[in-house]
């Protein structure tokens, strides 16, 4: 297994070939990634484990290997509200590498994982030495204040619904033979936090989706078969027409019985 590999492995090669894969370090030399492997260390989170907590000193740069996180903020009256969600290739800590403040946000495991650690010194010679790690930085930093200013428009909408919608329609993937999919699709407590809603409201929402023909459930993850009308119940729209087409379905069965 991945894990098994990271923790336990001694050969350099399958370092390597392991910190390749993540996204900081894709355009970087083999030197580069000889190097890295050398100063990181590697832990094991199990689910629900906090991995780092907002205000701590940031003396690392962390790399997920394996797992899922999720960045989370704590409202005025102790409620967990979700930012975003952590996939395996991502790494996370950089604001604190960069201008030496603590860290911004508390992080927490969805599922067992394991994250790799970067020292400080370390972590600040990858980023000022190498070009292809400042351009990744940049466009890291781009997506960054999309995703915020995505994040505040959704947490605008005053429907409980459409704010899970918007979670879901932000997590769509382009698969092979470019379906659409939402893969690994988080618990629905994980989703609760990032709409700020019940976990109740999730699974509500989700079924609307799937009885209206919007999405289909396979295993872990849904397919999006009506992309149009999820983005549009992502923006507080179509409510109406999603809710009559599931009663519509529902009035078929009905007639059969007249």
């Amino acid at each position: 297994m991945l894990t098994d590999e990271v923790e336990n492995s001694s050969d350099t090669m399958k370092a390597i070939d392991l910190l390749r894969r993540q996204k900081l370090l894709r355009n970087v030399t083999d030197e580069v990634i000889k190097e890295t492997s050398r100063h990181i260390r590697y832990r094991r989170f199990g689910k629900r484990d906090f991995v780092v907590h907002k205000g701590d000193a940031g003396s690392s740069l962390l790399m997920l290997m394996s797992g899922k996180l999720q960045v989370i903020a704590l409202s005025e009256d102790g409620r967990e509200v979700g930012l975003n969600f952590v996939e395996p290739g991502d790494y996370f800590g950089e604001l604190s590498i960069i201008d030496g403040g603590p860290r911004s946000a508390s992080i927490i495991a969805t599922t067992e994982s394991v994250v790799g650690f970067l020292p400080k010194q370390q972590a600040q010679a990858l980023f000022y030495q190498n070009p292809a790690v400042v351009e990744a930085l940049l466009q890291r930093l781009c997506r960054t204040i999309r995703q915020a200013s995505n994040y505040r428009s959704m947490l605008g909408l005053s429907r409980a619904y459409a704010r899970v919608y918007s979670v879901l329609e932000a997590s769509i993937k382009k698969s092979a033979g470019d379906l659409l999919t939402i893969e690994n699709l988080p618990n629905q407590q994980a989703i609760a936090i990032m709409a700020n809603v019940s976990r109740e409201t999730v699974s509500r929402a989700i079924r609307s989706l799937i009885d209206g023909q919007v999405v289909e459930r396979d295993y872990r993850r849904l397919i999006v078969r009506d992309a149009e009308t999820l983005k549009r119940l992502a923006k507080g729209e179509a409510e109406l027409q999603l809710r009559k087409k599931v009663m519509g379905v529902d009035d078929q069965i009905v007639s059969k019985f007249k």
